[in-house]
């Protein structure tokens, strides 16, 4: 049986870390064990706060993890790239890392188990202006021309500024709310259910002989097995609590990075 390992929302390089280092050192820590101890790693969307590939530009303060994964890659490790909202613009630098990258949820098999894999952003969203900027961010042309016509260096101070906001808006609302499920409030407008774990149990009930729906995107832990046997996996952030999950032969485990 083979081992492999997931970790999902980073977000290295935010504005909103203290100390950026310390956590990009952290994160290479826990690539080297994952590494070490797996035959492939899933990073499940939104490792960066904000990633977008210009024509002749990344966004810098990179270069300690882009050169950690290029290593890795370069040994023969495989580790997958599953876009996230915050880092779906790549158009051929992170691949030629050597990292294998997923742009949708798609059904992989490991250990002989069914398993959908996504990032979890877009799923079973029902408000009409997240709708819209979803649509905007994804089109084609409406990235090719942030991509060719924005100076890359207000481009990318754009989109990191974006990012933290929208994180500030969220903190903002959570001190507001303290002791409710916030963040699941702040993506889904109720603080019973998110889309996503809504989309999921849809999901479930109509493709049952799926073994597994794993995905990060709400920065909490939920393990849910449905009534079908489906068990629908959410990763924890890596960036307060470090969580983190390892699918072996006992099955799907979730840890927090020391």
């Amino acid at each position: 049986m083979k081992k492999y390992y997931f970790v999902g929302d980073a977000h290295l390089g935010s504005l909103l870390f203290k100390d950026k280092e310390e956590h990009d050192n952290r994160f290479i820590s826990w690539l080297d064990m994952a590494c070490a101890d797996s035959d492939e790693v899933f990073l499940m969307g939104d490792i960066f706060d904000f990633w977008f590939e210009f024509a002749h530009s990344i966004p810098p303060g990179y270069d300690k993890i882009l050169a950690a994964l290029k290593e890795k890659c370069s040994t023969g490790k495989k580790i997958h790239f599953v876009c996230g909202n915050h880092d779906q613009w790549t158009y051929g630098y992170l691949s030629n890392l050597g990292l294998i990258i997923h742009r949708k949820p798609e059904v992989i098999t490991l250990n002989g188990k069914k398993i959908l894999i996504a990032h979890g952003h877009g799923l079973g969203e029902k408000r009409k202006a997240t709708l819209i900027i979803n649509k905007i961010f994804e089109n084609s042309v409406c990235q090719w021309l942030f991509r060719h016509l924005i100076p890359p260096k207000i481009g990318i101070a754009f989109g990191i500024k974006w990012s933290a906001d929208n994180r500030k808006k969220h903190d903002k609302k959570a001190k507001n709310n303290e002791g409710e499920n916030t963040f699941i409030d702040y993506y889904s407008n109720n603080t019973e259910e998110s889309f996503q774990m809504r989309w999921a149990m849809d999901y479930a009930r109509q493709h049952p002989d799926t073994d597994y729906i794993i995905m990060a995107h709400l920065h909490r832990e939920e393990n849910r097995l449905t009534g079908n046997g489906t068990q629908i996996i959410i990763l924890d952030e890596f960036y307060n609590r470090y969580g983190y999950g390892v699918l072996d032969e006992s099955g799907m485990s979730l840890y927090n990075f020391e």
